[in-house]
């Protein structure tokens, strides 16, 4: 089992879902978070809108639990959308392994 979760601004909302919906994720869960950039001279990554010149960004969180081929399925097709889109605002995506958790009912 997989903890996957992509970061982006709350404008891409609806092309996110359609990415999960793509890579056979029916369920998801999401946060609305602000995410602020206050050292603009920094060179370490920045996932709040790393090219933009706002402080603070509107976003949002999706997170979920998935297999390996759906995680994989979903870090290529945010890829493969921040390349075609050439957007300031790219999408981040972040899989993790999920040890141990409570039985699932």
């Amino acid at each position: 089992m997989k903890l996957t979760v992509i970061l982006s601004i709350k404008e891409s909302y609806n092309r996110i879902a359609q990415l999960l919906d793509q890579a056979g994720i029916k369920r998801f869960s999401t946060v609305h978070i602000i995410g602020y950039k206050n050292d603009k001279s920094s060179h370490l990554m920045n996932w709040f809108g790393e090219k933009s010149d706002s402080a603070k960004t509107n976003s949002i969180l999706f997170f979920c639990f998935t297999t390996e081929k759906e995680s994989i399925s979903v870090l290529e097709e945010i890829n493969r959308c921040n390349a075609q889109s050439g957007k300031k605002f790219p999408a981040h995506a972040f899989v993790m392994d999920v040890e141990k958790h409570s039985i699932l009912l």
